[in-house]
């Protein structure tokens, strides 16, 4: 699904070259609101339960108006408006709308002259947002600050009109405040920021309504930037086929662990082999070997180890006889950062590199290694680098937070140094592939926020290379199916409940929630 940071240019192009006038379309995203709002009062089994709606000067607060004016011509709720810009503040389609209130029962207020704001929202059933829309592009200051809050603090149910007001558009960035709303209606066609945290946890339900713009107009847009769906993902799984065996569905190595950090490398195995690996070999140190349990169907490769438990640079030559064999490689989880992992790391890489012609996931101590090579490395796509922020700041040299302020941007700018297909792992996992499109996941929660949640999610992309999907598409399957897995746990365990080897316990039931 194609995500549109701001649509204004369509609006124009919908007003301007084909005529269908500007009126129309706030008319059509105001019954649509308004037609929401009707259907939680109705809910609330009150007799005419109270609506206020706060609306900017822009086109964003004529559609609370023309929502405003609907909502009146039912008679079955009590309208009031909170307008924060003066009438001659006004213009156009805006001002059209806001002149026609007069003539129905409607209580206007203007939130500057008016000292009794919080009064008359802590009176209110609910709540409608339409005070900024998606051309915002400074911190929300002054009375506006006092509007956002005045919201959020009178406990009514909020609806926000296209996104919460105060939530950047395009990277989900909090511009100060926003408002927190329990629903969000959007038009013609969601924006980035809907779904990217911070934004995300602003949004509440999202709905996306039709307002009458051409959809060769939506499609016509240049935004590069997508929403994985359940479909989406359905139509990308790998198929399995009755004539087939094990290297039918390709053959994992897992290059991962050291003595302290044996579990990494064995969820990543077992994760691989639960997304359907025909066959997974795990090379790891003798002594992490001894404190993993792992299921029977793992083949294990034992490494020579340095004294500090860690993988030597001669353990290169002892994967020699693995490679004819080998379709996918992940490595990275569990390797720890030493002098000696890095030599071998920087061999590995030459290999897989120049020589080696399979997809490969690096993650973790992969990355880590990565980052400080002296000369970039220029990969290719079937290269997958899957960094969480830090590792990102590290791989690209940008600040952490500004990596969080932007995910998109910091998640191109990372593919493009590295000529990779990336996921970055966040709240909001992105991924960007050899289409140059962006794609955001939805799935996932806040009991994912636990050691190991990487490894499996590396574990799960390799298992999905290994069934031939090519690098992006086995990036995004993978991360939305890893993220789905969390959310069936959650269901099952609670978010404070769940850990890691969840994830791999529940990656079936995804898969057929998926596949239904």
């Amino acid at each position: 699904m194609k995500l549109i940071p701001n649509l204004d240019p369509i609006d124009k192009r919908a007003i301007q070259e084909l005529g269908i006038p500007g009126i129309l379309l706030m008319e059509e995203a105001g019954r649509n609101v308004a037609a929401k709002v009707l259907y939680l009062a109705e809910k609330m089994d009150m007799r005419k339960p109270q609506v206020t709606l706060v609306c900017g000067k822009g086109n964003n607060g004529g559609d609370g108006f023309a929502c405003a004016r609907k909502l009146a011509m039912t008679g079955s709720v009590q309208v009031v408006v909170i307008h924060a810009g003066l009438p001659e503040e006004m213009k156009g389609d805006t001002l059209a709308n806001f002149k026609l209130l007069k003539h129905y029962p409607v209580t206007t207020i203007h939130a500057v002259m008016d000292d009794q704001i919080s009064e008359t929202l802590a009176t209110s059933a609910i709540v409608v947002d339409a005070l900024f829309g998606s051309g915002l592009s400074r911190s929300i200051e002054g009375y506006h600050r006092d509007l956002v809050n005045a919201i959020n603090e009178c406990g009514a149910y909020t609806v926000a009109v296209d996104l919460p007001s105060g939530v950047h558009s395009a990277t989900g960035e909090v511009m100060g405040v926003a408002v927190q709303s329990d629903y969000t209606v959007t038009f013609a066609a969601p924006k980035p920021g809907l779904y990217l945290y911070p934004g995300k946890g602003y949004t509440g339900q999202v709905d996306v309504v039709d307002i009458g713009i051409p959809p060769t107009l939506i499609e016509g847009d240049p935004s590069r930037v997508n929403l994985m769906t359940s479909k989406m993902i359905r139509n990308r799984m790998p198929q399995r086929k009755g004539l087939s065996h094990k290297y039918s569905y390709g053959s994992v190595l897992v290059i991962a662990g050291s003595r302290d950090m044996s579990g990494a490398a064995a969820m990543v195995a077992m994760a691989a082999l639960n997304a359907g690996a025909g066959l997974v070999t795990l090379a790891s140190v003798k002594s992490a070997f001894e404190r993993m349990q792992l299921p029977p169907e793992i083949i294990c490769h034992t490494l020579p180890e340095s004294p500090e438990g860690g993988i030597t640079p001669e353990a290169f030559e002892t994967l020699a006889p693995l490679w004819e064999k080998t379709t996918t490689v992940a490595f990275g989880p569990g390797l720890t950062h030493s002098d000696s992992v890095q030599a071998f790391t920087e061999r590995l890489l030459q290999y897989l590199i120049h020589q080696f012609t399979g997809p490969v996931v690096v993650d973790a101590d992969g990355l880590n290694c990565l980052s400080v090579l002296s000369q970039v490395p220029q990969l290719s796509s079937r290269f997958i680098l899957t960094p969480h922020l830090g590792e990102c700041a590290r791989l690209t040299g940008l600040d952490k937070h500004a990596i969080q302020n932007d995910l998109l941007t910091a998640c191109q700018k990372t593919a493009e140094k590295y000529n990779a297909t990336v996921a970055l792992k966040s709240a909001s996992t992105v991924v960007y592939g050899s289409n140059q499109r962006l794609w955001i996941n939805p799935t996932g929660n806040p009991g994912m926020a636990t050691a190991g949640s990487g490894d499996v999610l590396t574990g799960i992309i390799a298992g999905f290379l290994a069934q031939g999907l090519p690098p992006d598409r086995a990036a995004r399957v993978g991360v939305y199916l890893h993220g789905l897995a969390g959310d069936k746990a959650a269901e099952a365990l609670t978010e404070y409940c769940l850990t890691a080897t969840d994830l791999i316990e529940y990656l079936a039931e995804a898969i057929q929630t998926v596949q239904a």
